[in-house]
């Protein structure tokens, strides 16, 4: 049972390996005691007091997983960040899932099957990140933008603006005040790594419009 649980450190540790060199907030020794944990739970289900508590049958080590998992939603609670529109953390949440199912698995003996899972998780994390700059990808972005009182623009003009700037617009609001400006919230799309080029230049665009006051073009992202 010892050898296990430092198998259980040494597998939580290389997915969090992982996620300390990304510069994620949950790193090997987080990672390292949540896989420990779960096979502490679990390792001594086979023989001993602890077994004889919790039942030595199916039922018994059902609701070890079963406390262990929900715990886990906790912890992966706090590891979801959000930033503005953007999300932080949620494949750091998922990888704490998955290292808490390698700990239960190292616990129960399937050691094995516990490094294979280690492995396979580190090849998402590797291989999916490198796949994403072959990949297609929409980025999203939100524009809320103030005109002045004698600029108000039409819908019309306002979208083609936008699309000039080889954005699709997916919705755009209007939101008046009585001292007559106008504020606009759009929210657009644009492919690849244009986008971030798409942003870069209508920020220019409206920072040298006399008739904007103010505004402000932020990316909605999502990890």
């Amino acid at each position: 049972m010892a050898l296990r649980l430092v198998m259980a450190v040494a597998a939580g540790s290389l997915v969090g390996l992982e996620r300390y060199h990304r510069g994620h907030p949950a790193g090997m020794r987080t990672f390292a005691l949540v896989c420990l944990t779960a096979t502490l739970l679990t390792a001594p289900l086979s023989s001993g007091p602890y077994a004889h508590l919790m039942g030595i049958t199916w039922n018994g080590g059902s609701r070890v997983v079963q406390g262990i998992l929900a715990g886990i939603g906790f912890i992966g609670a706090g590891v979801i960040v959000r930033e503005g529109l953007s999300i932080r953390g949620l494949t750091s949440a998922a990888c704490m899932w998955a290292v808490s199912g390698i700990g239960i698995l190292i616990g129960t003996g399937e050691v094995l099957l516990g490094f294979i899972g280690s492995f396979l998780v580190l090849m998402i994390l590797i291989i999916f990140r490198w796949l994403d700059r072959f990949i297609p990808r929409r980025s999203y972005a939100l524009v809320h933008a103030r005109f002045s009182k004698d600029a108000v623009p039409d819908e019309r003009a306002l979208r083609e603006r936008l699309e000039s700037f080889g954005f699709v617009v997916l919705s755009l609001a209007f939101k008046g005040a009585k001292s007559g400006a106008l504020v606009i919230r759009a929210s657009v799309w644009a492919q690849g790594k244009a986008a971030a080029d798409a942003r870069a230049q209508l920020a220019l665009d409206f920072q040298g419009d006399p008739k904007v006051v103010d505004f402000s073009v932020e990316p909605v992202a999502s990890e």
